[in-house]
């Protein structure tokens, strides 16, 4: 019998089948698989890499604000530098200028000349001496030698009877001392110095002055009339006694006794010397002094600005007119001095 071609069985054309769709089903499995995985693997390293921007963006802000706070400081201590040494350039012109200034101050105080010329020649013997208090400048002529008193004595004996116990209200001969020394003060009342002479007694009051610094200042006799001739025994002082004795009265100006003292004083009659040429809105406290040769003042004149006192004793005067005016000359010169 002739052979037929051969025939494959049905159950092996099943497995057959089932084969190939396993292979395939693992094929699109596996693509399908390796598409998720690249798929996760992508979504996670993309929040890692908006992390890390996130980071580098704040790691960039902060060392961006790190370099701005750093740049801002600085300035700031730049600017404080400069402002400190401008500041300090500043202070150091202002001192310079201070400095300068003083110094100009000080050479224009130790230049300060009081022309005395007509002073000295207008008598045979002169003392001087100007005294201003708020600069403490101190112009005189070094002649420092005692000097013939005459009535400027009585400045002394006022210092020493208003200290004593009692005051101004002391009573001395039926009178108060302010009623003595009224007269002996502003109009050269020899009588009245010779009642206070008598009543302290010159021993007492000599002491009192060697005790007060008042070196120089000696009380040898009572007073005599200007045109009786001098004994051998004399009453003296000196230009520095008598400047102490000022700047005690001007430093306790505003105290007792030395206040009441000063008005005495400002109630001088006798103005032809010291007051005679210096303005008249000026407060003049002076005492006037003259026996035979002999021309003296001492005062204190309370100007607004420049206070001083003022001190000439001049002896050997052979001519009164022309010593005077030249002590009034001396004062108004002295007043003008700022």
């Amino acid at each position: 019998m002739k052979e037929l071609g051969r025939h494959s069985e049905p159950s092996e054309i099943k497995v057959k089948k089932y084969i190939v769709v396993g292979v395939a089903t693992l094929a699109i499995a596996g693509v399908a698989i390796f598409g998720a995985t690249q798929l996760f693997s992508h979504s996670e390293k993309a929040p890692q890499a908006m992390v890390a921007t996130k980071k580098s963006q704040s790691t960039t802000e902060k060392n961006s604000s790190t370099q701005a706070s750093t740049t801002t400081k600085s300035s700031a201590k730049k600017a404080t530098k400069k402002a400190t040494k401008k500041s300090s350039s500043t202070t150091k012109a202002k001192e310079t200028s201070a400095s300068t200034s003083k110094t100009e101050a000080s050479k224009e105080k130790a230049t300060v000349n009081l022309d005395a010329t007509a002073l000295l020649n207008s008598a045979g013997n002169v003392s001087y001496g100007v005294y201003y208090f708020k600069d403490k400048t101190d112009l005189n002529h070094q002649n420092n030698q005692p000097m013939v008193a005459a009535n400027v004595i009585n400045a002394f004996i006022m210092d020493y009877a208003m200290n004593q116990t009692g005051g101004s209200q002391q009573v001395i001969e039926n009178k108060t001392l302010s009623e003595w020394l009224a007269p002996m003060i502003q109009q050269n009342d020899i009588a009245a110095t010779n009642v206070l002479i008598d009543h302290y007694g010159m021993d007492a009051m000599n002491a009192y002055f060697q005790d007060q610094g008042y070196s120089d200042t000696r009380i040898e006799r009572r007073m005599l009339d200007i045109n009786v001739l001098s004994t051998d025994k004399e009453n003296y002082t000196s230009v520095n006694d008598c400047m102490t004795l000022l700047k005690k009265l001007y430093s306790k100006r505003k105290k007792a006794p030395q206040k009441a003292m000063l008005q005495l004083m400002e109630g001088q009659q006798i103005k032809n010397k010291i007051p005679e040429k210096i303005p008249k809105n000026m407060t003049i406290a002076n005492l006037s002094g003259a026996q035979q040769t002999v021309e003296n003042d001492i005062g204190i004149v309370f100007d607004k600005d420049h206070p001083f006192a003022i001190v000439v004793l001049a002896s050997e005067v052979s001519d009164i007119v022309s010593t005077r005016t030249a002590i009034a000359e001396f004062s108004l010169t002295a007043s003008m001095l700022k």
